[in-house]
């Protein structure tokens, strides 16, 4: 179908005026503070892509950005973008202190799995977990730019683990579980991780694929590890023998680490970082030599 019928064909819906609350307040506040009308969500659009640096100034205010400093410059647009110009140069901030910015009984996590009841982790929860997991990673030792790599089917461990580690200024690296030990060791061995965390089973077809071997294979073909951490796939389950696993544990035991010779655990610290600091590492697929590692900031990526 050419452009011309494009023209042509009948509208089968279109936004109601009236809706998108969010988007509306914020084009007031672009109409008031630049003196500027704009009737519909294109006046906005063009507007948008002429003022690069004033838009995302005005998105860092309205989404209500934590940081500990502000950034001194959105972006050098004499710089081409296809060059990747650095963003929001002098600003330092930690993603994970924005991801638990609400502390409050809100839903933030439903947990629903063929093998478990569904289970609701609020924003208040999300921070008492996360606060756990910090601490425990601070006392083992974890500092900013060490790397944190991750293997497990998405459970709420990955994402808590994720987000204490983020926390530290630490870098969050991950594949999938059904990756058998040379395509991971392929990958983590470009990023040297200090810790590798993982699962003890996981479930595929409607069998329980047992993780051990592989784990142990993965383990030793890493020498920068320091630690193993092994999630349980039940909760009330630590199956397997992991003795066999250099610098092994379970979870619960790793996180005993966090907690205080009074059962309390320390206030969670947020590492400011600068908005370019390696955040995540993704990897490409590798059907043309090794996989890429692909390097997230906190608002930008690039290969390594």
């Amino acid at each position: 179908m050419n452009a011309k019928n494009l023209a042509e064909v009948p509208v089968v819906w279109q936004p109601d005026p009236q809706g998108g609350k969010i988007m509306r307040k914020f084009k007031k506040i672009i109409e008031n503070k630049y003196n500027v009308n704009l009737d519909n969500h294109w006046d906005l659009h063009k507007w948008s892509i002429d003022h690069i640096p004033e838009l995302w100034a005005e998105l860092w205010d309205y989404a209500g950005v934590i940081c500990s400093k502000k950034f001194d410059k959105v972006v050098d647009l004499s710089i081409p973008l296809e060059e990747s110009p650095a963003w929001f140069e002098g600003a330092t901030a930690n993603l994970a202190e924005n991801l638990l910015k609400y502390r409050d009984d809100k839903i933030a996590l439903v947990l629903a799995g063929e093998d478990k009841e569904t289970e609701y982790l609020t924003h208040a929860q999300l921070y008492e977990e996360s606060k756990l997991y910090a601490a425990a990673f601070r006392k083992f030792g974890l500092k900013k730019g060490d790397v944190v790599v991750c293997q497990m089917s998405n459970r709420k461990e990955a994402v808590i683990a994720m987000i204490a580690v983020v926390s530290i200024g630490a870098i969050w690296a991950g594949a999938l579980p059904l990756l058998g030990s040379k395509a991971i060791l392929n990958r983590f061995k470009q990023v040297e991780p200090k810790v590798y965390l993982t699962i003890n089973r996981i479930p595929h077809e409607r069998k329980n694929i047992d993780m051990l071997p592989k784990i142990k294979e993965i383990a030793e073909g890493l020498p920068s590890l320091s630690k193993v951490i092994i999630v349980p796939s039940k909760y009330d389950s630590h199956s397997g023998d992991i003795s066999g696993i250099k610098n092994s544990c379970f979870l619960d035991e790793f996180l005993q680490m966090g907690r205080e010779k009074d059962g309390s655990v320390p206030p969670m610290k947020f590492e400011q970082v600068t908005f370019s600091h390696p955040v995540f590492i993704n990897y490409t697929s590798g059907t043309t030599g090794l996989p890429k590692a692909i390097v997230h900031g906190t608002g930008v990526r690039f290969h390594l």
